[in-house]
């Protein structure tokens, strides 16, 4: 008998002091795997074990696009607009797919990697000339993916800063009017638009001016996805590795400086490391990622979730499954095999996770191998509360 609506645990879980209660999810796995809770009013399914967040995330019958129509519960103020990428289902998402996919294959992005090194390199000559202490993330941790998704998809230099404030507003979920996060979608979509606008009068040799093509010559997209592609690529492929790079160098250094060591020590488990922060440090605010719609009744995990009803996936908890991970509560830059979900799975896999990656490893290497010194400047770490991607306010350091 399922509880009514007003017995329901209400999610986002929080602290008395507003924080995000990722125990609590991690708890909820071993407990009550796949559970109700009440979301913006209403009830929806939580899931949290990896073998069950694994089977949503690969079964194309959890619809992302069906959970943008109107009446559907939303994380706050967070909302994919229409066309988005991520608010697309099969067919339309594996056609606008296919337009990028080519540019984010995996020979093709192992070939940037000496670009990257080379970026890197130069941002991190520049942090050295910096009195410390200084903000790793303005200087280093947001700075070298921004140039690099910004060199793919033709960005010009001198709009790079624009668009972080937007980012900033658009991925709100609490703490700011929805109004103020629908301006903030507006205004990087109405520059995203202009841009196009140059690129159709003079094309360059990037992605963005592909995409004008496929879309004036090919009509393979209309305008409005044509824009939406690029946004998605564009706060996706900054964003979340900005505060993935910030988030994890402050956990090695205030909880791991052992690890941080050791890896200074054995530069050759950077690579393996990586992969380990990706499954130890949350990226996601609130625990769970977008919500999803089931367009067919499913049997998961010895629940039937039936047709339309929410669901909501942590992929925090997933990654913390004692049923997957030995010692997930431990940090080990060296565990093999390591299957953790923080890419996602099955079609809406993160295509830029092999540009991610290379970033990730190539900013973590050039800070062990340069400031192997390096430690905190502040004893407490300012995170911002209210967020879809979990992200610090800042991260000054010293070395």
């Amino acid at each position: 008998m399922r509880a009514t609506e007003s017995e329901l645990p209400v999610f986002p879980f929080t602290n008395a002091d507003g924080s995000d209660d990722q125990e609590r999810m991690v708890r909820l796995s071993e407990e009550q795997p796949i559970t109700r809770v009440a979301l913006a009013g209403q009830p929806v399914w939580l899931v949290t074990r990896h073998a069950d967040v694994n089977a949503v995330l690969v079964d194309t019958r959890f619809s992302l696009a069906r959970a943008i129509d109107p009446g559907i519960p939303r994380l706050g103020t967070f909302e994919l607009p229409p066309g988005q990428l991520l608010a697309t289902d099969p067919p339309e998402h594996t056609r606008l797919r296919k337009l990028v996919a080519k540019v984010f294959t995996a020979r093709r992005i192992e070939q940037l990697r000496p670009h990257v090194e080379e970026v890197s390199d130069r941002l991190l000559d520049r942090l050295a000339e910096q009195a410390p202490p200084v903000d790793l993330i303005q200087h280093f941790t947001a700075a070298l993916p921004i140039e690099i998704i910004c060199e793919i998809l033709g960005v010009p230099d001198q709009d790079r800063d624009r668009f972080q404030e937007w980012t900033e507003r658009l991925l709100t979920v609490a703490g700011l009017p929805a109004e103020e996060v629908q301006a903030g979608w507006t205004r990087i979509a109405d520059y995203l638009a202009g841009l196009v606008a140059e690129k159709r009068l003079v094309p360059t040799d990037d992605l963005l001016s592909r995409l004008v093509a496929a879309r004036d010559e090919d009509d393979k997209l209309d305008e409005n996805e044509l824009v939406m592609l690029g946004l998605a690529l564009l706060i996706g492929g900054h964003e979340t590795t900005k505060n993935q790079l910030a988030s994890s160098v402050a956990m090695l250094l205030a909880e791991r400086p052992d690890q941080w060591q050791r890896l200074i020590d054995q530069p050759e488990l950077v690579p393996s490391a990586v992969d380990e922060l990706l499954r130890y440090v949350p990226l996601f605010g609130y625990a769970v990622t977008f919500p999803r719609v089931a367009t067919a009744a499913v049997e998961l995990g010895g629940v039937t979730i039936a047709e339309g009803d929410t669901v909501l996936i942590s992929l925090t908890s997933a990654n913390r499954d004692t049923a997957m991970f030995d010692d997930p509560d431990e940090f080990d830059p060296a565990r093999t095999p390591n299957r953790h979900l923080a890419f996602g799975n099955g079609v809406h896999r993160c295509i830029g996770a092999q540009l991610a990656r290379i970033e990730l490893e190539t900013g973590l290497g050039g800070l062990l191998r340069r400031f192997p010194q390096l430690r905190l400047a502040d004893a407490e770490l300012d995170w911002k509360k209210g967020v879809f991607v979990r992200g610090l306010h800042e991260l000054r350091v010293e070395w």
